[in-house]
């Protein structure tokens, strides 16, 4: 566990005494700034702490970092958060900042997944099902990777081990350098929360809720104030194209336009890492073609991890590469990772 060195000071602690300053310069109270910004004020608190320290059991991403810098007139992009005390065993730096510590093989580029013989098995009926046999890969940070292979092969099982969703019978799974397969439950389901994003085929939109509302949920959930949530909500929702619609419901959009919905959730919290099964599974082909562009323009302007499950082969063609399965066994991936990989 890292101790906090008074002596020290990192960006950490320049950011909260940065934040505060421009506060007071402003002559605004924490309660007075809560209400500006929509945001909690036991979050602006931890984020004016010098030490950094993350308030117990809420959502902290970028995003409310970046909103309160911007409201007190800064340039909420240069500013990042890192927490300095770690509970023992896990960190809890960003993994944007942690996978600077795990290289690469070729060491061009941080790993942001790795697993080390991974296995998972079902029942059914009375037969086990063996999903992932010694199963050992590596991803890169800032990829675009596709997971291909014939149904029942393991994609979405691996999909699920790796995010944390389902939990291995037996290896280790690391994001960022974070050992997943050593947390709690309850440490995983926050994990997850707070660095990454999901899409899923079917969509899984609230049909009760407008497309802003389905995707300042997650935020709203996790403490975010309503009017920076909402906020954020329409920021993201106009990074998908679909500002216009955010006060439709689901069964007002076309397919394409609540999958796009879907993507802005995933991508709400500004995660490390997006995980899609089968995102363009329910679509025709020109709106498949669109939202994988849309995949395609996001990686580049936020250099976020996509981890995309597919039968397409359109799919598979537009990514930086393939990981191919077959009977629960990686049958092929990057040269780059083969060293790591078993079964192959």
């Amino acid at each position: 566990m890292r101790a906090y060195d008074s002596n020290r000071e990192g960006p950490e602690e320049r950011n909260g005494r940065t934040l505060e300053s421009a506060r007071r310069e402003r002559g605004l109270s924490l309660e007075e700034a809560a209400r500006r910004t929509g945001i909690p004020v036991r979050i602006l608190e931890g984020l004016e702490k010098e030490n950094g320290a993350r308030v117990p059991g809420v959502f902290d991403s970028r995003v409310f970092l970046r909103n309160y810098a911007e409201a007190l007139g800064l340039d909420g992009r240069t500013f990042f958060r890192r927490d300095v005390v770690e509970p023992e065993g896990v960190s809890e730096d960003p993994p944007e900042a942690r996978s600077e510590k795990a290289s690469s093989p070729d060491a061009d580029r941080p790993i942001m997944v790795e697993a080390r013989g991974v296995y998972k098995s079902y029942e059914a009926e009375e037969i086990t099902v063996h999903a992932l046999e010694d199963v050992s890969l590596q991803i890169e940070e800032g990829a675009l990777v596709a997971v291909m292979g014939p149904s029942g092969c393991g994609k979405t099982t691996l999909l699920n081990v790796l995010s944390g969703l389902d939990e291995a019978d037996s290896g280790e799974i690391f994001i960022a350098g974070e050992p997943l397969h050593a947390m709690d439950d309850a440490r995983r389901t926050e994990y997850r929360a707070r660095y990454m994003g999901f899409v899923f085929q079917g969509f899984n939109l609230m049909p009760v809720l407008s497309a802003v509302e389905n995707v300042e949920l997650p935020l709203l959930v996790g403490g975010a104030g309503v009017s920076a949530a909402r906020r954020r909500a329409l920021e993201v929702l106009d990074q998908v194209h679909l500002a216009h619609r955010a006060h439709h419901r689901p069964s007002q959009l076309s397919g394409g336009q609540q999958q796009r919905v879907a993507i802005a959730r995933a991508l709400a919290s500004e995660p490390a890492i997006v995980w899609a099964d089968e995102p363009t599974g329910n679509l025709d082909s020109d709106t498949s073609q669109e939202v994988l562009d849309l995949l395609l323009r996001l990686n580049r302007e936020n250099g976020q991890t996509f981890v995309v499950v597919t039968h397409d082969p359109g799919v598979g063609t537009r990514m930086d590469y393939t990981v191919r399965m077959r009977d629960g066994r990686i049958a092929e991936q990057p040269e780059s990772s083969k060293e790591t990989a078993s079964g192959t």
